[in-house]
This record gives C-alpha cells, structure tokens and sequence, in this order.
C-alpha cells in the first residue's frame, strides 16, 4: 500500500476530463473501476458510489510517482446510500431481492475484501464502516437463523444424586467411594457448546457493529432489532478480544460452510484502525484511518428504496404492493415461462418496478418505474417502457420515480398530473413522482 494518497473525487454519471493523465491505462472493462467507460468518444463515471482504487490492464493500482490514486465516488443527487441501503436491508423482500439479484449477475454493493485497504485523509466524509456493519448483521441475522455452530467437548464432572453419561470408575472410587460418598458420582460425558473460536469471532464483531450504528439509528430501528436478534442467539458465547492469530484455529466446513464468508468480513471489520481527532465543535471523534474499498450499485439500491418506501407508506387497508419481478407476461393465457412461444422476435414478459393493486379487486390501479436520473431528459426508450406497462396492466395511472432534494409530486402546470392522449382509456394520468432522502406519505398518497 502507498505511503501517500492522492484523493480524486467525483459524481456518478458524470463526465471525465479524457485527457487527464490520472485516466491514462485505465481498464474500462474491469468492474472494480467503478463502470468508468467510455461513450461517444468521452470518459463517464456510471451509476456506482464508493471508494477504491483504479487499475490496469494488467491489475495493476493508479499510481503517480509513488502516491496511490483513491477515487472517492458520491452521487450528484445527494441521495444517501446508507439511508437506502438500510430501508432496503429491512424489507421484508429483502431475500427475494438477493435471490434475483444474483440470477441477473447484479448486486447493491460488492465489497472488495481480498483487497488492501485504502488509507482515507481525515476529512474525508466516506462511511465505507457503515455499509460493512449493515451487511455484516443482515448476513450474521441470517446465519443465526440457519443455526449457529456447536462443538462437542468432553466433560468430567462429579454430581450428586445423578448419572450423566458415564461412571469414571477410578476416579469415582478415589473421590467418592473412599470418602463415603455413596450419593455421589464421578461422571464423564460429551456436551454441545455453541461458545467455539467461531462464534466468539461474530460475538465481538457484532459488539463492534453496535459502535458503529447506534451514532446512527435507534434502538426502534428494525436493524437494532436484527442486531438484538443476533446478540440473543451468541448470549452462550464468552465476549473477549480477538487478535488476528485467532483466525488460525476457525474452521468453517461441511455443516458450516456458511460460516466462512461471515469469518472473512469479521477479520476485515475488527482489523479497522481508528484514530481520534478534535473536530470544529471541540468534540472529539474517532474516525477510521483506512476502509475496505467498496462500490455501491445507486440505481439497484435506488429502484428498491423505492418499493420500500412506498410499501411503507401507502394505505394499507385498500392497496397493496406486487411481488418483486411478478412477470406480466405478453402471451394471453401464459403464466409460466416454459409455456412461452419460442423463437419469435417478441419478448417472453416485462417486469415492472411498482405495482399498486387495488385489495378488494387484486386489479392494478398504478404502475410506476424507478429511473436514478434527471427529471428533465426525456428517453425513448423510457417512455417506451412506461407504456408497455400501461398496455399490459390496463391502470389508467402511471409515472415515473425519479430521485429529487424533496419528496414531492412534481407539478405539471395547474395539476399534479398530465393526461395521455389514448383510443384505449377514458382518462390515463401521468405522474413525476421525485423521492428524496426524507419520505413524506402525503405526496406518496397524491398519486392513489
């Protein structure tokens, strides 16, 4: 790791100075540099926040003259990621978000523990400790869920009145026999204890997560609670300090498999160096020295934050929600995709991002798709998009959610709607709904 930093800070989907030395040899293709690519002849940032390194062709760290480049990405609509992130970590979809996730080869977030960490300059606003403590209790609430690991032990213990296991014949008759203890036995036997080397790891990594979020959120906060759910599944386990040879003795396979990539984020996490400083109040703050590099996927976080949002607040008693990726499919009478037509040029189902059903009639009422960009660059192949969602539901409400500095229903001239001329409907509403990092459940109901 490089002794010195040169920090470079950007916005996400914004464009580069292509003729900055700093960009000369990057890989455009490598993933890890935060989808940099090139388009119509010009260097862009792509829709990822974080920070890191960038790299070669050959692997390789940025360097210039032995300082190492950190990119330090934010998102040029203020939105906050650990908010988002957080909403959506507590979702009650939040596995079925995981799961077709994956199917897709996409993610929220990718931390790069198998690389080193990056040194930070002390002003810098990153909460790179934040995103590995929400990701580290969701993935511990998990494995606590599955079982936590139990190890056998043998143990000799002399009981009064009661046999467990076996009889330690010698022993039994020096300690017992010998002294006219007939109402004693010396018994051996084996014993499940779920306090291993392992479990202490994710004990005191957990303890860890706690300082880290409760600067942050309340102890109502549905992430505490995961947290809480955790602390009570170790409460066996002995909290003590753990040092890097420790991590020697884990084993983490067959049964517990699972163990092993929660054991290498405690390792990165409870590595973490803090240091203190006075801030410009007086107080003084302990703020980590390096972090692990990270990227941040905004527009998955941001279409999720979404659902989530307008889960939470729209009127239960008479809407609900769709399933997350319910396929609409474009054949009449096909519910499945094996039962779809093969080899036409159509496309099998669309899946949109919001759907708001009515309760008593399960009929769509209002569709809505996630788009983190600006509300003033019509796209074609957007609204192309909308409105095959129109077709396909039959809702004479739609829109688009867009990200705002407030959350509001934007205005279109004297109402909050515009019509859409259409042969098919009497009347089809088209809303701009802007959501910002403060939710408001007035607006959100504006558009039911």
């Amino acid at each position: 790791m490089a002794k010195q930093i040169i920090p470079r800070e950007f916005k996400d989907w914004s464009e580069l100075d292509i003729g900055d030395s700093f960009f000369k040899g990057i890989d455009t293709s490598r993933e890890e540099n935060f989808g940099i690519h090139l388009y119509n002849g010009k260097l862009w940032t792509s829709g990822y926040v974080g920070v890191g390194r960038l790299y070669d062709s050959y692997g390789r760290a940025l360097h210039t003259k032995g300082a190492e480049h950190v990119i330090v990405v934010n998102s040029q609509y203020n939105m906050d990621p650990w908010l988002m992130l957080e909403k959506v970590m507590t979702d009650d979809e939040y596995d079925t978000y995981i799961e077709e996730l994956a199917k897709d080869n996409k993610y929220l977030f990718r931390i790069f523990y198998d690389q080193p960490v990056v040194k930070l300059n002390q002003d810098s606003k990153m909460n790179g400790d934040m995103l590995y403590a929400l990701s580290f209790i969701n993935q511990c609430y998990f494995l606590c869920r599955k079982g936590i690991k139990k190890q056998m032990v043998k143990h000799e213990e002399n009981l009064t009145a009661k046999i467990k296991g076996r009889i330690n014949i010698q022993k039994n008759i020096r300690k017992n026999t010998c002294n006219g203890r007939n109402d004693r036995f010396y018994c051996k036997y084996i014993d499940f204890t779920c306090d291993t080397i392992e479990n202490r790891i994710l004990k005191a990594t957990l303890i860890r997560c706690k300082c880290i979020l409760k600067k942050r959120f309340t102890m109502e906060n549905e992430i505490i609670s995961r947290l809480n759910y955790c602390m009570n599944s170790f409460r066996g386990v002995t909290s003590v300090t753990i040092r890097n040879r420790d991590f020697n003795n884990v084993s983490a396979t067959g049964l517990y498999i699972y163990y092993k990539p929660l054991l290498k984020q405690a390792k990165c996490i409870l590595g973490q160096k803090y240091m203190s400083y006075v801030a410009e109040d007086g107080l003084s703050i302990n703020k980590s020295v390096y972090t692990i590099p990270y990227m941040i996927n905004m527009e998955t976080v941001f279409e999720l934050y979404v659902r989530t949002v307008f889960r939470e607040n729209i009127d239960t008693k008479n809407y609900y929600l769709e399933k997350y990726s319910k396929k609409i499919f474009l054949e009449k009478g096909v519910s499945d995709i094996s039962n779809t037509r093969k080899g036409i040029h159509l496309m099998s189902y669309c899946i949109p991002d919001v759907i708001i059903s009515d309760k008593v009639t399960h009929k769509p009422i209002l569709v809505l798709d996630a788009k983190y960009k600006k509300d003033d660059k019509p796209a074609r192949s957007d609204s192309q998009q909308l409105l095959s969602y129109v077709l396909l539901t039959g809702v004479n409400k739609c829109g688009f959610v867009m990200p705002g500095e407030i959350t509001e229903v934007k205005r279109m001239g004297v109402s909050d709607y515009m019509e859409l001329s259409s042969p098919l409907f009497r009347m089809l509403k088209y809303y701009e709904f802007l959501l910002g990092n403060e939710t408001d459940k007035s607006e959100i109901r504006k558009l039911l």
